[in-house]
């Protein structure tokens, strides 16, 4: 997400445009609901006037026989009756538009974060995604509902006000004189519960996030006996979430006992004026009942009015974070990318800085040529920047300037999905998906056949371990816990082989597999290896003296670049790590090389 994505704030107009952009899509559900609204308002707006009727005869000395009045009575019952049918087919509608509009919204939310860019997550904590695509949609559903609500009433108080015209234009004045304080009230308290409400729902990221976070290394803070701690951190946060909720509850409760109290004084207000009209003007008395019996048709409306715009904000607040989970501009696929038949593997590094924040550069001025089909060792201190040029090559990062090609063409002209089919990397931290070994392996090759996925799987020497279990069926738990770190390690080559790249990079590939498995699967690697070009990030000595050039990186600058031989007798910083480590790995291997 971009900074200036970031401190964008849209408007209640803009929220209310992409919430109408989502509901236009279902517009037989909108339908319903209109239709129910307009009959059932309209019928259950209508019904007092027969009570106006009779008292309109009484109050003119007319008779009303027995059998009119229990006709009224009866019509007066089956046009509520109707009323509340069709209230209940609104509603009907209601429940399922909402539910499709959250649906859709969701997925666009969960979308729009697996399209980002590496960098993005880098700026985020998972509990806070996990917050906005879960937490916040269920409160935007709970809140989506208003919108009914608010429609249902304007629409009843349009009705009612024109009744009221109808039958006292004085009168009616005089009660929509209440508008400016309802109107006024609600947007003071809706302003305060919308501040309100995207504090708690800070808030309840972060006791996500700290969760997540705390679960996620349970390991560590047993080994380190942390669990006082996170558990006092945790209840930091869970603490914060308590205030904030208490605040919102506030701001969201105060409402009701300041209408109720509001409401007395507006029943009031008809009795008072509409008893000087009928005593001064000679307006009927069946008037005057009748507007007391249509102030909870006119009162009501107006409170659900400005309480649902007060509803509005919470929904508001909702809407506005998931919307800031957008598409980091960066990552935006070009519709005109080239296709990738089949890359050669070309790879030129021109002058390329780079920096994940500002200020801090990592790589600084990186120029360096690799032909097509050659093995390339990146060496370095920590922190030298090797596995950053991993993630540039996978188009997980855009350089700040500079330029990278492969192939002569700049990296980003190619499409995307394409290019990663294309160019594969094994990293030092494999990520292992819940299910089986198939699940796992067909991720690079969604339509592999079981042959081919045994085939690679026997060219990393995994065979033997997986047929203990339940063959391509063998489950593996989240992360491959049930599985040691050199057996996730070979099935993450297996993985990668399946997808075969024209480009290879590994990352620390074999850090954490033992010189026994490495041995076992280094022909694989091998093989693997011929005809394409690699970039291995490693400190083992059977990758990087087996390499066509060695670059040797230090504090993000490249200081020497050749092969093994070359660059010994340079006598500069690679000779110093040689002999400082390299050669700790593997003292017979380096005697064999040294005679």
């Amino acid at each position: 997400m971009t900074a200036t994505a970031s401190r964008y704030k849209p408007g209640d107009r803009m929220l209310f445009s992409l919430f109408w952009n989502y509901v236009k899509p279902h517009s037989w559900q909108l339908l319903g609901v209109i239709f129910g609204l307009l009959v059932g308002v309209g019928l259950a707006t209508g019904a007092p006037l027969l009570i106006n009727y009779v008292i309109e005869q009484i109050e003119l000395g007319n008779v009303i026989e027995v059998s009119l009045l229990t006709q009224i009575i009866v019509a007066y019952i089956v046009v509520n009756i109707v009323a509340w049918f069709f209230g209940v087919i609104q509603f009907i509608f209601v429940a399922k538009l909402t539910a499709r509009v959250i649906r859709d919204i969701r997925i666009d939310a969960f979308s729009s974060i697996l399209e980002n860019s590496v960098s993005f997550f880098d700026q985020q904590k998972s509990g806070d995604l996990t917050s906005r695509v879960i937490n916040d949609t269920r409160e935007l559903a709970e809140s989506a509902q208003s919108i009914a609500y608010f429609f249902t009433s304007l629409f009843r108080l349009v009705l009612v006000i024109g009744v009221f015209f109808y039958f006292n234009v004085t009168l009616t004045l005089a009660i929509m004189s209440i508008f400016p304080v309802v109107i006024g009230f609600s947007l003071f308290l809706g302003s305060f519960e919308r501040k309100v409400s995207e504090n708690w729902r800070v808030k309840l990221a972060a006791v996500n996030s700290n969760f997540s976070e705390i679960m996620s290394k349970i390991q560590i803070s047993k080994a380190f006996h942390r669990e006082q701690e996170n558990l006092s951190k945790f209840s930091e946060v869970n603490e914060a979430t308590y205030r904030a909720s208490i605040k919102r509850g506030f701001a969201i409760f105060i409402f009701w006992p300041i209408t109720d109290l509001m409401k007395h004084g507006f029943t009031l207000l008809i009795l008072a004026i509409g008893t000087l009209l009928v005593t001064q003007q000679n307006m009927p008395v069946a008037t005057l009942i009748l507007f007391l019996i249509l102030s909870n048709y006119f009162y009501w409306p107006l409170i659900t009015i400005a309480n649902n715009y007060h509803r509005f904000q919470g929904a508001f607040a909702s809407l506005d974070r998931i919307t800031k989970v957008s598409k980091d501009p960066a990552a935006k696929e070009r519709e005109d990318g080239k296709a990738v038949n089949a890359l050669q593997g070309e790879i030129v590094f021109d002058h390329v800085n780079f920096a994940y924040l500002p200020d801090e550069p990592v790589l600084r001025d990186i120029s360096f040529h690799v032909r097509a089909g050659q093995r390339v060792a990146i060496v370095g201190h920590t922190g030298a920047g090797k596995s950053t040029i991993a993630s540039i090559l996978m188009r997980f990062y855009s350089i700040n300037s500079g330029a990278v090609y492969i192939d002569r063409n700049y990296i980003h002209d190619y499409h995307l999905q394409d290019y990663r089919q294309s160019v594969s990397m094994v990293s030092q931290k494999v990520l292992l998906f819940k299910g089986s070994v198939r699940d796992n392996l067909v991720i690079a090759k969604p339509k592999a056949t079981d042959e081919e996925i045994w085939a690679v799987l026997d060219a990393v020497q995994a065979r033997e371990f997986i047929e203990q279990g339940d063959g391509l069926d063998s489950i593996v738990e989240e992360n491959g816990k049930n599985l040691s770190a050199g057996q996730r390690q070979m099935i993450s080559f297996a993985r990668v082989l399946l997808s075969d790249p024209q480009i290879l990079i590994l990352d620390e590939a074999t850090s954490a597999v033992d010189l026994y498995t490495e041995a076992k699967i280094q022909d694989a690697i091998e093989v693997l290896l011929q005809g394409r070009t690699s970039v291995s990030i490693a400190h083992r000595l059977t990758t990087i003296l087996k390499s066509d050039i060695i670059i040797v990186l230090d504090q993000g600058r490249l200081v020497q670049m050749g092969n093994h031989i070359e660059l010994l007798e340079e006598e500069g910083p690679y000779a110093e790590m040689y002999e400082l480590y390299l050669e700790t790995q593997s003292a017979k291997y380096l005697e064999t090389i040294k005679h």
